[in-house]
């Protein structure tokens, strides 16, 4: 290798031996960069003479061309690097230029405009109405739209009317089976003569009174013709404080309903006095209904029948309603239906509930306190007597005379129950035999 100046530029390169023609061999010097440099070898860098043969010097023979030899300089397998016509375009002093003779005229054009009509600033919100939603009645236990629940449910609910000696009077009643089957109040149809039910498209047909029970106030009526819409019953077994009541009934006019109170229950197996002396057992306590709604379906929040409307009673806390649970209807309206009558065992004793001191001091949870045992009874049959305390029937439990009363409408006539009983501090347990009630 040599090194040596080469049109001012410092180059490398190598020589190499050329056949130059009669035997002589020359040395060229390859030398790198943009091109290819070729000469004779001589006095370059050291003042060698090289051509030391004694001919005389002829010309040089080309190299021959890069493909056609087997060897190859470096410089000659550099990649080259061609500056593009265009790149005098991409020249960064050119775009500088460019770029801030956009800026003045867009700040131009800006000031321009500011001059002519000055730049709001403010900002311009635009609000989506919200979508219109029909305000709903609410009540506790999850109705949310009782307007649409007693629209569902009024084509099973009619008025009903019925006549007699004592006068006419109207309540609601609720169609259970699509054969005409209607539950209703005891007392709308007390003593009536005629009854006719009318339906909630204006239908008038006769009912036949199938049966009542004035210890449930529940009736049973047979409507003339088939094909009517039902009411789906449910059960009050799992009915607790708080949920949803609604009744439904019919307005006098019997078209224009339904009659709607939506309200909680208030609380369950409640006793209600009524003004005839009766006492109602394990009713069902709601807010008051609304006037035609005796008689007519109490539903939960889910269009369930719970119970039948039947009283309202005023109290401290101002009035109240009374519902019979719907699983006593079902049993009531069934026994009507087999029988004509409610048949339901008897022992023939009145008590009082036992109060806490008495049940602190016996240590029980609660009782029944017998006040009265009538004549030629089960009960009197048995031995039980006044002042006894019933404290179970059957290893169920008895809190309160409501309590013994539920059980016994369980039993039928012909059953024998084990009372346990206690009498001055002594237990025992006693064997009657129920009779139908007189």
């Amino acid at each position: 290798p040599v090194e040596g100046g080469l049109d001012g530029q410092n180059t490398v390169g190598e020589t190499e031996p050329v056949v130059a023609g009669r035997g002589r061999v020359e040395h060229t010097t390859i030398v790198g960069g943009d091109r290819l440099a070729r000469r004779p070898a001589g006095n370059l860098a050291t003042g060698m003479d090289f051509d030391d043969d004694g001919l005389d010097d002829g010309p040089v023979a080309p190299l021959l061309p890069p493909e056609d030899r087997l060897w190859r300089h470096p410089s000659e397998t550099a990649v080259r690097q061609v500056r593009h016509p265009r790149a005098a375009a991409r020249d960064p002093r050119l775009v500088t230029v460019v770029a801030l003779t956009s800026s003045i005229s867009v700040l131009l054009t800006l000031g321009v405009v500011m001059v002519v009509r000055p730049v709001r600033t403010e900002l311009a919100v635009e609000r989506v109405a919200p979508p219109v939603v029909p305000v709903k009645a609410a009540v506790a236990g999850g109705v949310t739209d009782v307007a649409t629940l007693a629209e569902r449910l009024r084509s099973a609910v009619a008025l009903v009317a019925a006549t007699g000696a004592a006068g006419s009077a109207r309540a609601s009643g609720v169609v259970y089976r699509s054969d005409g089957l209607v539950l209703t109040t005891h007392r709308v149809v007390a003593g009536a003569d005629t009854v006719r039910v009318t339906t909630h498209d204006g239908r008038t047909v006769p009912a036949k009174v199938v049966g009542s029970d004035p210890d449930t106030d529940i009736a049973l009526l047979d409507a003339d013709g088939t094909g009517y819409a039902v009411a789906p019953l449910g059960s009050a077994s799992n009915v607790k404080a708080g949920q949803a009541a609604v009744a439904l009934g019919t307005p006098a006019s019997g078209r224009a309903g339904p009659v709607v109170s939506a309200s909680v229950v208030s609380a369950t197996g409640q006793a209600v006095a009524l003004e005839d002396g009766k006492t109602l057992f394990d009713m069902i306590q709601t807010g008051a209904f609304a006037a035609g709604c005796a008689g007519g379906p109490v539903v939960d929040a889910a269009g369930v029948v719970i119970g039948i409307a039947s009283v309202n009673v005023a109290g401290d806390g101002g009035a109240s309603g009374y519902a019979t649970p719907i699983d006593v209807a079902r049993i009531v309206a069934a026994q009507l239906l087999m029988h004509g009558r409610v048949m339901r065992g008897w022992i023939g004793v009145e008590g009082d509930d036992l109060d806490a001191p008495g049940a602190t001091q016996l240590g029980v949870d609660g009782g029944v306190v017998v006040k009265a045992v009538k004549p030629e009874s089960p009960a009197s049959a048995a031995g039980v007597a006044p002042a006894d305390v019933i404290t179970e029937i059957d290893g169920e439990q008895v809190t309160s005379m409501a309590d013994l009363v539920v059980r016994l409408r369980m039993r039928r006539p012909g059953d024998t129950v084990a009372l346990d009983t206690m009498r001055g501090g002594d237990a025992r347990v006693v064997k009657v035999k129920l009779v139908e009630k007189p």
